[in-house]
Order: structure tokens, then sequence, then C-alpha cells
């Protein structure tokens, strides 16, 4: 009996059979990349974006020359901060000062104008970068408090330590009174900041006749925790604003003007959004405004490399870890982006200023921001500023720039 030839075996089919076992094979690499990767990524946000931290000096410069007008800085590797443009302080352990324009630059050495405004000269580094004591560039300019700007054409301004009751306990600010006190500001600082951040506008505020509170607020040191124990760009941070209104009004004030720096713009935004008080707010100026974090984030990201790689960070991976990081800790994206809602309310006159070299948060926020209210906002684009540096870059044009707001507010009254 012949017995039966089987056919042979169908190569195209056997084909397919395996590149459909490579592709489920890459989908599965890619699900677990995607899902380890944004596990991992989510950490990086929680520590580096939601956890809070006290303002640290970067240290890491050294002084190895100084005269009567100019210090010569130098660092192990190349850093941003030595050849920034404009006026930033400059701090050690027994003394702070003032550097400014550029004279020189020799490699790794720079050389700069230079006024020590606070205690002793700084160390010079004669030996071995590892033997010698550090110094910090710090944008603040002045050192401490507002009887620091003793060097300004106003002088050192009286204030006074104050705290107000606040949803979480008292928090403390800075209270200087000017003109009759009808006119008040509210300032609140930067995301990783402190009251420091303002001392630069006060000034401005003084000569104008408006009295200006400084605040503290959840989670700065020595201020009560948000509850969430993480930073919350606004969501809650806004009753602590409401809380400093509130004692302004109780105080005598009849017009208040809101100064946010990075995302203490962003606590005023959410302040104008839901609190009840916000009728009683004429004005806001806002400085490198934090208003959308997810585009903050993203530039963050876009200089990152998956760790233990060359490889950029996938901006499809950010979102998967911007998910993650939403599942686990409640963040809240859409909620802090208040550029997409700021059409709904926002109701006051409005400058900006932002940096074109701000490397924290885009400009195309502000433009964004200017656009999506025109009639009310006002953006003051600063070149070579990066951020919240405009004042820094060109302090006469600056505060030129917001004496005349706050005198068209007035002239409306």
């Amino acid at each position: 009996m012949i017995g039966r030839v089987e056919p042979p075996p169908d190569r195209p089919s056997r084909r397919l059979r395996w590149v459909k076992i490579l592709a489920w094979s890459l989908v599965g690499l890619a699900v677990l990349f995607y899902a380890a990767g944004g596990i991992v990524f989510s950490n990086m946000i929680h520590a580096d974006l939601l956890t809070p931290e006290s303002p640290t000096p970067d240290y890491g410069v050294y002084v190895v020359a100084l005269d009567d007008e100019t210090v010569t800085l130098t660092s192990a590797e190349e850093r941003e901060d030595t050849t920034r443009p404009g006026l930033a302080g400059l701090s050690w352990e027994d003394g702070y000062g003032l550097i400014g324009d550029i004279t020189g630059v020799n490699g790794l050495d720079v050389t700069r104008r230079f006024t020590v405004t606070n205690g002793e000269r700084p160390p010079v580094c004669t030996g071995p970068l590892a033997e010698c004591q550090e110094v910090d560039i710090d944008s603040y300019t002045f050192r401490q408090d507002p009887t620091d700007l003793a060097t300004t054409s106003t002088g050192p301004l009286a204030f006074e330590e104050v705290s107000f009751a606040a949803p979480l306990g008292d928090l403390d600010a800075w209270r200087i009174d000017a003109g009759d006190g009808s006119a008040w500001a509210i300032h609140a600082h930067g995301w990783r900041s402190a009251r420091r951040e303002a001392l630069r506008t006060l000034p401005a505020y003084h000569r104008a006749g408006i009295t200006s509170l400084v605040i503290d607020y959840r989670n700065d040191e020595g201020a009560p925790s948000d509850q969430s124990g993480l930073y919350r760009f606004g969501r809650t941070e806004w009753e602590d604003v409401e809380a400093a209104v509130g004692y302004a009004l109780d105080q005598g004030a009849e017009e208040i003007v809101l100064h946010g720096y990075s995302t203490g713009s962003a606590l005023h935004l959410a302040f104008l959004e839901n609190s009840d008080l916000a009728g009683e707010v004429s004005a806001a100026v806002f400085d490198s405004p934090n208003a959308d974090t997810e585009a903050a984030l993203r530039l963050e990201a876009s200089r990152r490399t998956i760790p233990g790689t060359p490889i950029p960070v996938p901006d499809s991976l950010i979102t998967v870890a911007m998910w993650v990081a939403d599942l686990r800790w409640d963040v809240g994206w859409d909620e802090i982006d208040y550029i997409s809602r700021a059409d709904e309310f926002m109701s006051v006159p409005t400058l900006v200023f932002h940096g074109l070299e701000d490397d924290r948060v885009p400009i195309e926020v502000a433009r964004s921001f200017r656009d999506a209210a025109p009639d009310l906002v006002r953006l003051v684009e600063v070149e070579e500023a990066g951020h919240v540096t405009s004042w820094n870059v060109d302090p006469e044009a600056y505060e030129a720039n917001l004496l005349e707001f706050l005198g068209e507010l007035e002239s409306q009254q």
C-alpha cells in the first residue's frame, strides 16, 4: 500500500507566524518599557517637582581674584550662572555682595563688577579648588530682608514681621507700609524659593505708595505643611493667598495688586479663579509665571536622558509618567493649567514679565496667557533674561514698566 504523502509546509504561513511572534514580543517589550519607565519617571516627578524643599545654596563657584571693583570667579566645570547677564548676588560664609557686568572671560574664569554689601570680603582661592571655600550665586540680589535694600535709590525699607491666620495655621509675612495704606500688593514667591525673591521689586511698590505684604505659604520652612505633604501648584495654596488678602482688607486696604514670581503666579491665578475675594483685586503682576506646570515639566524632561544611557527621554514616556503620577498623587495636571481657562476667569489688568532665555518655564506659556486674554494681559519679553531674572538684566526698564502699569491703575480709580 502506498503511504500518503504530506504536502510541504506552507513557508509563507511559517514566516507570518514568526512575524506575529516578533510583533507581539516587541509590543510586550514596549508595554514593559512604558510600565517600568512610567513608574521610574513618576518617582522622579514626585522627588524633583512635587516634594517640598527649602531653598539651598548652589555652591561650586570659587573666587580666584579680587580687587576694589571686580571679582574673578571660576568653577571646576562650565556653569551658566557665572556668565548669566545682569545683576546677581554672591554669598559666602561671612558676607554677601553684588556682581554685575562681565569685564573678562578666560576659559572658566569670569571677571565681573563687584561690590561687597554685607560683611567681610570673600576668601580668595590660591590653591587647589578642592581646598578652597565655595561661594554661591543667586538671582535674589539682596541678602536677607528689606533692610538690605540700602544699596538702591529707595534706600533700606522699614518693615514689620507680621502673621495672619490661614486655614492650616498662622503664616508669617513682611509688611512694608507705604502711601496712605489704601493700596496693597500681595507678593507670593516661587517654587522652592522664599520671601527674598520679592526684594528686587519692593522699592518700586514703595515709590508708588503701595504697601507690600510678602507672604509665606504652606510648605514653606516653618509654615504648616499641606495636607498632602506635596506642592499643589495653586490647587490648595490659593487659600493662603485668600487669607493674606483678607488680612490686607482688615488692615484698611481698598485696592489689591497681586504680584507672583514663577509658581507664586499660579497661586494668584488659582485665587482669582476660586476665591470669593477675587473681586477685591484691581490688578496682577506676574514674573515668569508657572501657569502651566506640564509645560515646565516637559521642558525640563527634554534635557534628560534615560538613566544609564545617552538616549533622550521620549515625550510619550513623560506622558505615561504624568498619568502614573496623577494616579498616585492626584497631581491634577489639567487643574494647574491655568492658561486653558484664563479667558473664563481673568478679569483684571495684568502685567507679565518673561525672559526669552527662561529654561524653566518656556516663553510660550506667557505668550499663550497673553493670547488667552489679550485685552487684559500686557507681556514684556526680556532678551537675555532667564527664569525670574528680567529685573536683573535691566532693573531700570523693569521698574519703569512696573511703575507705568501701577500709575495707569491709579489714574483709572
